[in-house]
């Protein structure tokens, strides 16, 4: 078998045939398609070259073997792409393959791998490289395509450099490039700043994003990213803190995309000092409720867990803060037990109900850490009621009404809530008629009932007892003194003497004013004359308004009384002293005919007009115009009001 290697382009020197031996040796067992020998070739010039098979000289056992060489590229081996122009299923380049035999033509096909790896780039069965995606989030240049084209048997394969331009910059974190570290004391306040950090893309219209990764994940939520400021913020998140006896260190990873590339990963490594920290409550607040009571009297136990960051064996101390009446409690150093240091009574308000209490642990090495204690406390039933008096005195006599009020005695509890309420009623009484002719109310006072067949001066003495609702109930006890006398014609003051060992109480009560049923009717008569008496002396005193008299024969219009109609109108004249006689009867018949409207009518319209008065003759007053005009009355004439102390010297009006 002869082999030439010969150029498409003939030029210059012909490529050469290294180590092509005379005769290669085949087993009957070699298959079909096997590689039996490989053979050297090379140009000085780098050109292409096709390898051609001239002749066959078949030996007897192998009449059955084929050599194919089948590459054939006339384009060259470098291609330059702008990579923002190129889109994804753009043709890069154009690879030209072709089988040399005609015998035993299975077809070629194609495939690709790049140097360094990409996504970007693929093959078609045609051998057209594609793009695989836009060639501008492609982050590499020169990238190496090497092709292999095979028909199944033979395969060759061929290189194709690919130079990008105009590429896109790739997003950075600049001041992570080196990835630095940062310490930071475990004691560090929550929202403090841990590094800023500082991005960039060359590509001014580029919008960056960025993530974080934190490890170990399970610390993810101690840290917080703030992209909301320039340049970003890596924070403690709020609420938390670093634990140097949980995790020293942190290795924490970010990257930045502008959506065509992504940089990084850009690493920060944050270093937890540790600190000498403070104890401190697994809660701040605790609430207790306990009773009052006598000094050591109680063990309250809040369930403090006390933990300290240095170790959780550290020793501490528990203490009260002073203030808020803290001095009324103590508690033990170790366990936190709270009991009172002095007898606790909240009864009338001595002692506040509700205590606000402060309480600190503190280490060994002085740190301390606070929190608070709230006690409810409650009032228990210690005290009995208690009356005003050892002795209460009370009368009733004849006239004091059938379930008239007759005293009230006067109890207190100094308990608070349900302890301090109480009712009375009777105790073991003296007198077995008692609850006969006399009650008790719930609140304590004492009521006459009857007083059938109850002599005068009967003295009742029974045990009045206050019965507080408290739990158990205590008793409060006083005597009364239940008298039935007769009353006397005038006040009477009586005195409630109340003995007890140590002094003497005088109480003055007043006599009773229950009236009896003969009482009540006497009244009742009595309202009934007034009001006639009432009724007739308004009769007289409308008569004298209207007629001047209060009684009498003539009659009354008592809708005139208070409204006079048009009198009101009437022009009056004022009679002048020392005047003739005649001239005073002509004015007053001027007055008559022309100013009044009694001049208008004739005597008889006059008579029975509404306006008209019965007629009545005074013989001492002179009369006007002809002998049918009656008299002038007191009525008609006007006289001018006069102070006395103007009216010496006046002569007298003279008609």
């Amino acid at each position: 078998m002869v082999f030439t290697a010969y150029k498409e382009l003939k030029k210059n020197q012909a490529p050469v045939i290294h180590g092509l031996p005379t005769s290669v040796n085949v087993g009957e067992l070699e298959y079909k398609g096997r590689l039996i020998y490989e053979l050297t070739v090379s140009d000085i010039n780098g050109d292409s070259f096709v390898c051609r098979k001239q002749s066959v000289s078949p030996s007897p056992n192998n009449t059955n073997v084929d050599f194919r060489v089948l590459i054939d590229s006339a384009n060259g081996n470098t291609v330059s792409k702008d990579a923002t122009a190129t889109l994804q299923n753009d043709i890069v380049y154009t690879v030209q393959a072709q089988n040399e035999l005609t015998t035993n033509d299975n077809g070629l096909s194609f495939s690709i791998s790049t140097v360094p790896a990409s996504s970007s780039f693929d093959i078609d069965g045609n051998g057209n490289i594609l793009a695989a995606r836009n060639l501008v989030l492609e982050n590499t240049t020169p990238i190496t395509i090497y092709v292999t084209v095979t028909d199944g048997v033979i395969w060759v394969k061929e290189t194709l450099r690919v130079d990008l331009t105009n590429m896109n910059n790739i997003p950075e974190i600049t001041n992570l490039k080196n990835s630095p570290s940062v310490h930071m004391s475990e004691l560090l306040a929550s929202n403090s700043l841990i590094y800023s950090l500082t991005g960039s893309d060359g590509d001014a219209s580029d919008t960056l994003t960025y993530s974080m990764n934190i490890d170990p994940v399970t610390d993810t939520a101690l840290f917080e990213l703030d992209t909301g400021v320039s340049p970003l913020q890596l924070r403690l998140a709020p609420g938390k803190m670093f634990d140097y006896e949980k995790t020293q260190y942190y290795n924490i990873t970010f990257t930045v995309t502008d959506s065509k590339a992504t940089g990084g990963p850009f690493i920060l490594n944050v270093h937890v000092l540790n600190e000498n920290e403070p104890c401190f409550f697994d809660k701040s607040t605790y609430s207790l409720s306990t009773n009052e009571g006598a000094a050591s009297s109680i063990s309250l136990n809040p369930g403090f867990i006390i933990r300290d960051g240095d170790g959780v064996n550290q020793a501490y101390s528990l203490s009260f803060l002073n203030g808020n009446g803290s001095e009324r409690f103590t508690m033990d150093a170790s366990s936190g037990l709270i009991s009172y240091a002095t007898d606790y009574d909240i009864d009338n308000n001595a002692m506040p109900s509700t205590v606000y209490l402060n309480v600190k642990c503190q280490d060994a090495t002085g740190e301390t850490g606070n929190a608070s204690v709230i006690i409810y406390i409650h009032d228990i039933n210690d005290n009995s009621p208690e009356f005003g008096s050892g002795d209460y005195s009370f009368f009733a006599d004849q006239f004091t009404g059938v379930g008239s009020l007759i005293g009230t005695t006067t109890a207190t509890d100094i308990d608070s809530g349900t302890n301090a309420q109480f009712t009375c009623s009777y105790g073991s009484t003296q007198n077995a008629i008692a609850n006969t002719y006399f009650t008790v109310g719930s609140d304590c006072s004492v009521f006459f009932t009857s007083r059938t067949s109850l002599a005068y001066d009967t003295v009742i003495r029974f045990t009045l007892l206050a019965i507080d609702k408290g739990t158990p109930a205590k008793t409060g006890t006083t005597f009364v003194n239940a008298i039935y006398r007769e009353a006397s014609t005038t006040t009477i003051s009586t005195s409630t003497t109340t003995t007890s060992t140590t002094s003497t109480t005088t109480t003055t009560v007043a006599p009773s004013t229950g009236l009896e049923d003969g009482s009540i009717a006497a009244i009742v008569i009595g309202s009934l004359v007034g009001a006639v008496l009432l009724g007739l002396l308004l009769y007289m005193l409308f008569r004298w308004c209207y007629t001047g008299f209060c009684c009498g024969p003539d009659p009354c219009d008592f809708a005139r009384c208070c409204q006079r109609g048009d009198y009101s109108n009437y022009q009056r004249r004022q009679i002048t002293p020392i005047r003739s006689r005649q001239r005073i009867e002509d004015r007053r018949r001027d007055s008559y005919e022309l100013d009044s409207d009694y001049g208008s009518l004739k005597n008889q319209d006059m008579r029975h007009s509404r306006f008209s008065r019965p007629e009545r003759n005074y013989p001492d007053f002179p009369q006007v115009g002809e002998p049918q005009f009656p008299r002038l009355s007191p009525s008609d004439a006007r006289v001018e009001m006069i102070s006395p102390k103007y009216a010496r010297g006046l002569p007298a009006i003279r008609y």
